[in-house]
């Protein structure tokens, strides 16, 4: 944060520092100042404020109490723990404190007793129970942070947020139904909540139960008609169901509410490009590009769409536009690659995939097509070069160690080629015994034994042997 922006309390503090001064401080403003390194992280500076205000407020409670939280997060939890017990600790954020010290401890029962006594205290509310999850989150202890945020919910006024905290911790790991079971609950108390309808559209998305996903959001969009956010969503998820039909016409309405109509214009576009009406995807990316002209994504866009319906002179142009905005778009290169080799422009093939690459390294289909320039160049050293690159990013990827075997082949080493089938072979031995490889790359392997004698046969010839 510049320094500028920063709160004139923190400002004089530290010019006083810096002028080695020392100005007299009451204990709210130490505590703020405090503050102010600690959510920046910085506590090595906030412990130093505080021991500056122990030394102007020695009785100060709340200052005693975030010494002992500094130390504790500088990893001094012998000398936390000697603070936090030489003062008065039934306040929560010491009983916080004594909590944590007690899990780092190994002393689990006490600690979950600790903070089960928060439940009773006058200070409890929904900002302590997010402290008290992050704790169990902290160390891991997942079910007696449930069990904690139930009790919670049953003495709060009202438990809503840390309900909703909970279902989002299960979503993180994952645990999909839970989270749903807990939106159920809220639900039951409020059948007008847009909020949890449109949860529980998120958790049927994130399962891929995408017409339940619509129905929350139906639901959530009856409470709070045309929300913007609430009405993109739903448009994604029948997208994602792939009925592109009806995902343009939402995105339609969407167009009469949003004020970022360019994106709508290429949400359709893209729901047009799915359906093979390219013309009508061209014309909303036109729409789009009125709005954004410099959008270099929205020229790749139109760049495959016309390639699609074999007007390549325009696919070109689109790929110039789109490199000409943004000179480091690998895939844009790439695709200019593909295009030059195939009207056969080798020379600036060549140029625009090895931009590409420098780029994205790690582009099999990029390297593979350097490699074929390169073979049809009879470069075979800078062949074999780009295909090991490639097969080290896939290396059960047969059609490429093909290509491989016969840049050896032809460039003399025909050794090299000899082993490389050896390999291969063996590897379509051990292929039930292969997890991870893809059903293309599966399906390839075992096709190779006819082609594996074929290149036996042409080999042994020429090195009249068996082989």
């Amino acid at each position: 944060m510049s320094e500028d922006k920063r709160p004139d309390l923190l400002v004089r503090y530290e010019q006083m520092i810096k002028d080695h001064a020392n100005y007299y401080y009451d204990a709210d403003d130490l505590e703020e100042i405090a503050y102010q390194y600690e959510i920046r992280d910085r506590y090595r500076e906030a412990l130093e404020v505080v021991d500056r205000g122990l030394s102007m407020h020695p009785g100060s409670l709340n200052l005693g109490i975030k010494r002992a939280k500094y130390l504790l997060c500088l990893d001094c939890v012998e000398e936390a723990e000697k603070q936090i017990y030489s003062i008065p600790h039934e306040s929560a954020d010491a009983v916080l404190i004594c909590a944590e010290l007690s899990f780092i401890q190994a002393d689990k029962n006490k600690a979950i007793s600790l903070l089960n006594s928060l439940l009773s205290s006058d200070e409890m509310s929904v900002d302590l129970c997010f402290d008290v999850i992050d704790m169990y989150l902290d160390f891991g202890y997942l079910e007696e942070m449930k069990d904690f945020i139930f009790a919670a919910d049953k003495i709060l006024p009202d438990g809503k947020e840390v309900l909703r905290e909970l279902a989002l911790i299960y979503e993180d790991r994952q645990e999909y139904d839970a989270a749903l079971d807990i939106y159920d609950i809220l639900l039951d108390r409020d059948p007008y909540s847009y909020i949890d309808w449109f949860n529980i559209a998120k958790v049927r998305a994130l399962k891929k139960d995408y017409d339940k996903a619509v129905d929350a959001c139906d639901f959530a969009l009856a409470i709070k008609e045309s929300d913007e956010t609430i009405l993109s969503f739903k448009g994604y998820c029948v997208y994602d169901k792939g009925d592109y039909i009806q995902a343009i016409e939402i995105f339609k309405e969407l167009l009469n509410i949003t004020e970022d109509k360019s994106m709508i214009y290429e949400l359709i576009a893209e729901c047009y490009t799915k359906l093979e009406k390219n013309q009508e995807a061209i014309q909303y990316l036109n729409e789009a590009l009125i709005s954004t002209p410099n959008n270099a994504n929205l020229y790749y866009l139109q760049a495959s769409n016309y390639y699609d319906m074999g007007n390549i002179p325009q696919a070109l142009e689109c790929l110039h536009k789109c490199v000409e905005i943004d000179s480091e778009d690998a895939d844009a290169l790439a695709f200019l690659g593909e295009i030059y080799i195939e009207i056969k422009n080798f020379e600036e093939a060549k140029i625009v995939l090895e931009q590409s690459i420098n780029l994205k390294s790690d582009n099999n289909e990029v390297l593979i097509l350097l490699g074929d320039l390169a073979s049809q160049e009879s470069d075979y050293k800078a062949a074999i070069s780009y295909y090991e690159q490639a097969l080290s990013v896939n290396s059960y990827e047969v059609k490429l160690i093909f290509k491989l075997i016969l840049a050896h082949f032809n460039s003399g080493n025909q050794e090299k080629a000899v082993s490389l089938i050896k390999q291969l072979d063996e590897t379509t031995l051990q292929i039930g015994n292969i997890e991870k490889i893809s059903e293309e790359n599966r399906r390839e392997l075992k096709q190779t034994k006819e082609i594996l004698d074929k290149l036996r046969k042409i080999l042994g010839e020429s090195l009249d042997e068996k082989l």
